[in-house]
């Protein structure tokens, strides 16, 4: 996924004090826990990430950033229909921080308990409640960095109406790589929060839809539709939504968004195209974003009438290796381009290698290993 932002968060390292060989004792115990524990069972989750970036802005001024972290959950077992989880998250300084896409707001090493929940099965529904991971159109992880994005609140799940998931969220709390301090947990929408009602269907082979409406009080009211086919040779979306603003002062967001998208495999090259086009300004939302044409890094968020056209070529020949382009053509603001390389081994290693060149906002380089017990 990806950032609400048109260039890479590239902070200037300030004086702190030194919490440095606290933070790496931290992380590698942290880490030896990890391996303990790698083979308890499908209870315990844990993951070990390195990243390394270096990035250029519009004005020709570089930084660069290295980090070390991960996160270790636990999951109890199932009693009476009742569970609980916890997730400890973590990112530490390995060999530069002067760009700060991998920190703390002052560009420090941080931890945080992201996910911390009771759970309640009973029959066809589930309840959750406190800090978890989340994924809907305009509430999602984009997990893109570090760490991701996770929430505050209340999820209700039910599946009794056939091939199809009901869901009903209150969000109150987020913390994260969107977010304006990532190692804090701060309010959704001030006081008010965010009210999502979403259903998910699939009772037709190959053929996912979904519908979303999101509400926040003195923000704006979000609706998100779309459906994709997917066969063994192509795909086929289409998406549409549409935002009202509801702030006294007119500064939400408050417009329609529709897109389409088709991708074609030809052995092991797949070719892809897409569209989007915004009459009014719409948002994210809490997240990286549900559109078709979102880029790395640039997408249609904040920008009033805009329009974007992507094209990309994938080629996936080599083993567990996946090489990719992927062009964003705007009709407002800057172009870009993103290469990339992924490998993926045994769902455990997987690496990712990506340059992201954002044309005249500047451009950066960004790899990141994980390695999941």
């Amino acid at each position: 996924m990806r950032t609400n932002e048109f260039y890479p968060k590239t902070h200037l390292k300030v004086a702190k004090p030194n919490y440095h060989k606290f933070s790496l004792l931290l992380l590698f115990s942290y880490i030896l826990t990890a391996a303990t524990f790698s083979y308890a069972g499908e209870s315990i989750q844990a993951n070990l990430r390195v990243g390394f970036i270096h990035a250029e802005d519009e004005a020709g001024e570089s930084s660069d950033g290295s980090a070390i972290g991960g996160y270790l959950g636990y999951i109890t077992p199932t009693r009476y229909g009742m569970s609980a989880g916890v997730t400890f998250y973590t990112t530490g300084e390995l060999f530069d921080d002067e760009n700060g896409d991998f920190f703390s707001s002052e560009n420090d090493s941080y931890s945080i308990l992201g996910q911390a929940y009771l759970q309640g099965e009973y029959l066809k529904s589930r309840l959750k409640l406190g800090r978890f991971e989340l994924d809907t159109p305009h509430a999602d992880r984009d997990d893109i960095r570090m760490v991701p994005n996770t929430f505050q609140g209340v999820q209700f799940t039910n599946h009794d109406l056939p091939d199809t998931t009901l869901h009903l969220i209150h969000l109150d709390k987020w913390a994260g790589i969107d977010t304006d301090i990532p190692e804090r947990f701060q309010e959704v929408n001030g006081d008010h929060g965010i009210t999502a009602l979403g259903a998910l269907y699939e009772g037709v082979e190959q053929l996912t839809a979904q519908a979303w409406y999101y509400r926040g009080s003195d923000y704006a009211s979000l609706i998100y539709l779309d459906a994709v086919y997917q066969s063994d040779d192509y795909t086929v979306g289409m998406q549409f939504g549409s935002q009202s603003d509801d702030r006294s002062d007119d500064s939400g967001p408050d417009g329609e968004v529709w897109g389409i998208t088709a991708d074609y495999t030809i052995a092991d090259v797949t070719l892809t195209a897409a569209y989007n086009s915004v009459s009014g300004t719409v948002t994210n939302g809490f997240g990286g974003g549900p559109y078709f044409t979102s880029a790395d890094d640039h997408t249609i968020d904040g920008t009033e009438d805009q329009k974007e056209t992507a094209l990309g070529v994938e080629y996936s020949g080599l083993n567990a290796h996946t090489l990719g382009l992927f062009h964003v053509d705007f009709k407002h603001g800057a172009n870009e381009t993103d290469y990339y390389a992924n490998y993926d081994m045994d769902d455990q290693l997987a690496i990712e290698l990506i340059y992201t060149d954002m044309h005249e906002d500047g451009d950066f380089v960004r790899l990141i290993a994980n390695y999941g017990f």
